[in-house]
């Protein structure tokens, strides 16, 4: 009889023993049905609950996304799971497993939440090059006047030309234009030329990406129009009247009524000229030094 029950108390801890072993210790595996919110900033640490029925609470869980590992993981009840999500890339979005801790690990099964998670835009845009670029010099150009109306600034992604400033001053002046562009320049066209013998600063603020991201400092840059050298002659261009000509920079800079005097004296004598109807090639005599009232001597 003693043998008996032996034997079949010995049949009963195998059975339990085998019975333990192939449940994983009755502990099921996790069962999830959802996962809010569903999407977050490419950072990472976007709190993440997820529901579902059967999670490990003795043992804990585990939570990955795309094979990444979950941070802060809780299991504050059988049907609930918080976790911060790890960083990612913008723009992708992911699978998110669970899979319960108490299992042996060689038999452990992970369950997919029924949800992807979708990782967001998070990074603001930076500027990579402008033109003119910064400190630069424009020493060549075929008109004092007119040298340029126009300056562009390049991000490194989209930007949303609407949004934020590019502010534009030469000295204590504002040059005013708009804004305008896509993708990931931006250019600024002057509501009038910029002219030889000044110096521009660029101030860009605010500025958007498509995510709405923005630039988080403003970036500043400057350039010079380099002033021409002083002419002796000047030939008369398309649309020139005698205070234009007196105000370009290769002239006087300057279009005083003084200036306008001395260019009718100095060619008054020559037969074709006529302050009031000049023409197109037309060639002047510029007089300047102490001569003309200068302070410097004839250049």
């Amino acid at each position: 009889m003693n043998r008996f029950k032996g034997i079949a108390l010995t049949f009963s801890l195998v059975f339990v023993a085998v019975w333990l072993a192939g449940c994983a210790g009755c502990n099921p595996p996790p069962v999830p049905s959802g996962m809010t919110p569903t999407s977050g900033p490419e950072t990472g640490g976007t709190l993440v609950k997820i529901t579902g029925e059967d999670f490990d609470i003795k043992n804990g869980v585990i939570v990955t996304f795309d094979g990444k590992s979950a941070q802060n993981i809780n299991v504050p009840s059988e049907t609930q799971v918080t976790c911060e999500a790890p960083a990612g890339t913008a723009g992708q979005e992911v699978t998110v497993k669970i899979s319960n801790k108490g299992q042996p690990e060689d038999k452990r099964e992970q369950k997919t939440v029924p949800q992807k998670f979708a990782y967001t835009d998070a990074t603001p845009p930076e500027v990579t090059t402008t033109d003119p670029s910064g400190n630069e010099t424009i020493s060549e150009y075929e008109d004092s006047m007119q040298v340029m109306n126009s300056l562009s600034i390049t991000f490194n992604e989209a930007v949303n030309a609407g949004t934020g400033s590019v502010f534009v001053t030469s000295g204590t002046s504002e040059i005013s234009g708009k804004a305008t562009g896509s993708g990931n320049t931006i250019t600024f066209t002057a509501d009038e030329y910029m002219t030889a013998g000044n110096v521009y600063s660029i101030t860009v603020s605010s500025i958007e990406d498509t995510a709405g991201n923005a630039l988080t400092t403003p970036y500043k840059f400057s350039f010079t129009i380099q002033a021409p050298d002083k002419v002796k002659f000047y030939k008369v261009r398309p649309g020139d009247t005698l205070p234009a000509i007196a105000s370009r920079p290769e002239v006087y800079g300057d279009s005083d009524r003084k200036y306008q005097l001395r260019l009718v004296e100095a060619n008054q004598d020559y037969y074709d000229f006529n302050p009031n109807r000049l023409f197109v090639g037309q060639q002047l005599i510029v007089p300047r030094g102490k001569a003309w009232g200068d302070e410097v001597a004839e250049e």
